[in-house]
């Protein structure tokens, strides 16, 4: 909006008079709190311009990526209102109880139907500049309103109508015209659920099993230790299931052993290992929850299929080919077919695994040099592994759309204490 502040206010005061649009109104009763209508990290800028407490928005930091963006749902609630509006373009209305509506203009599209239930972080529509009233400008006209007449739904975009302030994560926006706010950034964060379940190796060959609750980061079973040690050098590791660990041995032959563990309780104890075959000399292992083990080896991708939740040589492919290139640092799995890695230099990069060619997103530039070992039980949400030996976590609201912008530091599981060598997460296990 720093290209369209007085010419803009200019022309939305001429169409305010023209069409009945944006003009300000009494608040009502106290609005309720809800999230930036947009994905988890985003930074957006806020402004009444001439029509507090209405808000446009616009993103940070220079407006590039505000056309097309996706609005999601601030909260909870059912669509009352989606249709074309002759001067505000694209408009959808949210019931979210008790009296308060949110609104949506100059919308790109629309993706819900009246009737259609939401929740926080449902993907709702597109930013955009439809209706003579956007200028033609991309930007997301939000009004929050109060239904005082109790008629079921609240007047939206002129003198006098329903709105009330809204507030954002527990912030108040909207109180006088020609507010600025820069820099918001969203915590429309989805909360995971499920259990992340962590094996590791120590630098004495014993096995080690920690469990995270990924809703709230801490731990709540472990680390549980074996006494037991492997008795060989681990090079990669890769967890197959609860109770399944493949590990290669660094070794010239490239020996691959299955773990088989037998509980994890309140000891870790488990099988002799098993030797499945050699060749197996990469450097990172990981295994997608859905058949596929991906290894590297100097810089080289392989994909293998196993067939069978304790496999032997039979269940194992021979390895596929992706290709070569891949010289990452950290290797985990995020979903059937997609890996997600880190470089020596600080780069995150996903990669979709949908044969050759292959799709390769970098979603970070510098950074994630820090982390050792990368793990991910699904979900978006990704732990990594510190050389301080501390475990840190994080959530990726949508882990495949190669948008870092979403991605959020949701702080530390431990500052300190995870002292393995190999770290491993049991894949599909967070939601």
């Amino acid at each position: 909006m720093s290209k369209f502040t007085a010419v803009r206010v200019g022309i939305i005061t001429t169409l305010i008079a023209a069409a009945g649009l944006f003009a300000t109104a009494s608040p009502a009763m106290a609005a309720p709190s809800l999230q930036l209508p947009f994905p988890c990290g985003q930074q957006w800028r806020l402004d009444t311009w001439a029509h507090a407490p209405a808000l446009d928005m616009v993103k940070e930091p220079d407006q590039h990526g505000t056309d097309g963006a996706t609005l999601v749902a601030p909260a909870a609630g059912t669509v009352n209102q989606s249709f074309y509006h002759s001067n505000a373009g694209n408009v959808i209305q949210i019931n979210h109880g008790g009296g308060y509506y949110t609104t949506y203009l100059h919308l790109e599209s629309r993706a819900l139907s009246v009737g259609a239930k939401v929740q926080m972080g449902t993907t709702i529509g597109k930013v955009g500049a439809t209706g003579p009233t956007s200028n033609g400008h991309p930007h997301l006209h939000f009004e929050l309103g109060y239904d005082s007449d109790g008629n079921g739904s609240a007047t939206w975009g002129y003198a006098g109508s329903e709105r009330v302030r809204p507030t954002f994560n527990g912030v108040s926006y909207g109180a006088a015209n020609n507010q600025t706010w820069r820099n918001v950034t969203s915590r429309n964060c989805s909360t995971p659920t499920g259990t992340a379940s962590v094996y590791g190796v120590l630098a004495d060959g014993r096995l080690t099993y920690t469990a995270i609750d990924a809703a709230t980061g801490q731990r709540t079973h472990g680390a549980v230790i074996s006494t037991t040690t492997l008795g060989f050098t681990p090079k990669a590791m890769a967890t197959l299931n609860f109770n399944t660990i493949l590990i290669t041995e660094d070794s010239p032959e490239g020996k691959l052993y299955r773990i088989d563990v037998i509980t994890n309780n309140n000891s870790l104890v488990f099988n002799p290992p098993v030797l499945l075959g050699t060749g197996y000399t990469h450097q990172l292992l990981a295994y997608d929850g859905n058949t596929h083990l991906f290894g590297i080896a100097d810089g080289v991708l392989r994909r293998y299929t196993i067939n069978t939740a304790k496999p032997t040589l039979t269940n194992i492919s021979s390895g596929e080919l992706i290709g070569s290139g891949f010289t990452l640092k950290t290797l985990t799995a995020t979903a059937s077919n997609w890996i997600l890695g880190t470089t020596a230099n600080g780069m995150l990069i996903s990669y979709r695994i949908d044969g050759t060619p292959y799709t390769r997103l970098q979603l970070r530039d510098t950074t994630w040099q820090v982390f050792d070992h990368l793990l991910s039980p699904g979900g978006g949400v990704y732990y990594g592994h510190h050389t301080n030996s501390g475990m840190y976590r994080y959530l990726d609201t949508d882990p495949h759309d190669g948008d870092a912008s979403d991605l959020t530091g949701l702080g530390t599981v431990d500052p300190s204490g995870w002292t393995q060598t190999l770290l491993s997460a049991q894949p599909s296990t967070v939601n």
